[in-house]
């Protein structure tokens, strides 16, 4: 790992420490697999952090890359935001058949100003999307993943953490789920993954 992602992590990490206070650590919220074969149209519609509204339509024709998480996440995150990034760049050219989104779970707290500085300490790239809460509730259950709010202490409600889902799914051109990537996997792994696939698609 280079010296300047090191710093990337460090940076992104301190970043979400410092917007909340020190709680329990992330809970891995699994996804419902059992539902992610299922030939269903998988539409949402959000916001990215200049205004404009995106929608599953507008990436038809890509692969996309999606991560459910929240800026003040103290590591899991910045850690998969860290391989992302390793991802993209190892992927060369091939990233311009390739969308990545971050979708907040904390749309409260995560401001577009916010969000946009996040993802930009991995790469300016990563499409940040937040929306009222009935639109990322909507986005959530569309892609089978999870969240809940944790507040340790009742009196402190302002004080919260969000345990969500920590795989980020791999979704083809036709908007259908193709896996999910479980956090930790070396991004070496996701490439050749990635790489494959998209190898499989243009011999199509």
């Amino acid at each position: 790992m280079s010296g300047r992602r090191g710093f990337l992590i460090s940076a992104a990490a301190w970043a979400g420490a410092a917007a909340m206070p020190a709680i329990a650590q992330h809970e891995d919220l699994s996804a419902d697999t059992t539902q992610d074969d299922q030939p269903v149209r998988r539409r949402y519609m959000m916001e990215d952090t200049y205004g404009n509204v995106v929608t599953d339509e507008d990436l038809q024709g890509k692969f996309v890359l999606i991560y459910f998480g929240y800026t003040a996440c103290p590591d899991v995150c910045p850690t998969t935001l860290s391989t992302i990034s390793d991802v993209m760049e190892g992927l060369g050219e091939k990233t311009d058949d390739l969308a990545v989104l971050f979708v907040t779970v904390d749309p409260d707290r995560d401001t577009a100003k916010l969000l946009r500085e996040y993802v930009g300490f991995f790469d300016e790239r990563i499409i940040a999307l937040r929306g009222p809460k009935p639109y990322t509730d909507h986005m959530v259950k569309t892609f089978n993943a999870r969240y809940e709010v944790y507040t340790p202490d009742p009196e402190h409600p302002e004080d919260y953490a969000v345990d969500h889902t920590a795989s980020t799914a791999f979704v083809d051109p036709y908007g259908d789920l193709i896996r999910r990537f479980p956090h930790g996997m070396a991004a070496q792994d996701i490439i050749t993954d990635i790489t494959a696939t998209m190898a499989q698609a243009m011999a199509q």
